[in-house]
């Protein structure tokens, strides 16, 4: 009988200790919302705000569970409209979680944060109908914000998904529109991503250092549009420093950009209908940029070594461009206005320096240049030439023009 005693004074004690200090307030307003809030630790603090003031039928059957673990960690949830869900579970020091699910008759949303670690913070934005956002994180010091908007009622939502670890990573999603989805994976070091979604059914994609070593990564992805997709990766090599920036403007574009290395920079700029663009960069300070007007055109870019320079313009129709560089320093730039037009670039070797420029229809040209310190220009106007330059040694000079155009 003493030992029973004993044994449920220890109990109440321990209850007191690792749980005081713990703040909790639930208030709802409705029918039917169901609120869970479970706090181990110290000082930890939650409010859950379900409400449907705004109308005698609104706030029905909302959902919230929060779990907290740990020390001074904090979680806002507030759910105006119906059948919203949110769920948050916290284990560790200092992480704050915010989620806000609707407003007026927002509808069955879903947001659910999980975060390990030390000062951690999401937040989470939901608005009309239908999104679902998730966040999980696992560090210190990272930060999640997801903004989903449908832009009307009764839509398909929007999915938004950041997976963060380790230390001091950011990203930033941003949906307005309807079945656009937005994926970011981030580990090591204070990688930065951003992503834009505006339109219908666009899907945006960043991997940063996810299997990789590495750190300090920026990526940026604006959609503007419908069924575009973009995807940045920066995890499946070693990658620091490295800078990618996609922009698509239209339907049906697609970008591609994979870095590897130290400060690579690449840029890609779509404007129009089932444009694609790729670039891959293994090395350092490697720099590529990529603008593409029109539909159905085609730019691919390859970079491997140190500090290559390569530009692709492409204004028109179904125009074709690839550029390949490998060694040191090496630039290479590509105009095309028109239709149908090809451009083959290689640099294998350092200091060389192309330019291809292409105004009509139908033309056709090639630069391979092997060695050092090679200049080649080519220049074609009208209606199918065709033009194949080779350099191999060390200072090779070339100089074309081609015109038939009035």
């Amino acid at each position: 009988m003493k030992k029973f005693l004993l044994f449920v004074l220890l109990f109440s004690t321990a209850s007191f200790v690792f749980g005081q200090m713990n703040t909790g307030t639930v208030t709802s307003d409705g029918v039917g919302n169901t609120d869970a809030i479970f706090q181990m630790g110290y000082m930890n603090n939650s409010d859950v705000i379900q409400n449907g003031q705004m109308d005698p039928l609104g706030g029905v059957s909302n959902g919230a569970i929060v779990n907290q673990f740990g020390v001074s960690n904090k979680s806002t949830i507030g759910q105006y409209g119906d059948r919203n869900d949110a769920e948050v579970f916290q284990a560790g020091w200092d992480n704050e979680s915010t989620q806000t699910q609707g407003v007026g008759w927002a509808e069955d949303n879903s947001a659910y944060a999980e975060q390990w670690g030390v000062l951690n913070s999401s937040t989470q934005s939901q608005y009309w109908d239908n999104n679902t956002a998730e966040v999980y994180q696992d560090g210190f010091g990272n930060t999640a914000l997801q903004l989903q908007k449908t832009m009307t009622n009764g839509a398909m939502g929007n999915y938004a998904l950041a997976m963060q670890y380790d230390e001091g990573n950011y990203s930033d999603q941003q949906q307005f529109g309807k079945r656009n989805e937005a994926y970011v994976f981030q580990a090591q070091y204070y990688n930065t991503a951003y992503q834009t979604q505006t339109g219908n059914r666009n899907n945006a994609t960043v991997f940063q250092n996810d299997l990789s070593l590495g750190g300090f990564n920026y990526a940026e992805q604006t959609q503007t549009g419908n069924r575009n997709t973009a995807e940045i990766d920066q995890g499946w090599f070693d990658a620091a420093f490295n800078d990618a920036v996609q922009e698509q403007v239209g339907n049906r574009n697609y970008a591609y950009a994979i870095q590897g290395g130290f400060a690579n920079d690449s840029y890609q700029y779509q404007e129009g209908n089932r444009n694609v663009s790729m670039t891959s960069q293994y090395g350092d300070i490697n720099e590529s940029g990529t603008w593409q007007f029109g539909k159905r055109n085609e730019a691919y870019t390859y970079q491997e070594g140190e500090g290559n320079l390569s530009g692709i313009l492409q204004m028109g129709k179904r125009n074709y461009a690839e550029t390949s560089q490998e060694g040191l320093y090496n630039i290479s730039g590509v105009g095309q206005m028109g239709e149908d037009n090809v451009a083959l670039t290689m640099q294998l070797g350092g200091g060389n320096i192309s330019g291809i420029g292409q105004l009509g229809f139908s033309n056709y040209a090639e630069t391979n240049q092997t060695g050092f310190l090679n200049l080649s220009g080519t220049a074609q106007f009208g209606t199918g030439h065709s033009q194949i330059t080779n350099q191999t040694g060390v200072g090779n000079v070339s100089g074309v023009i081609q015109t038939d155009l009035p």
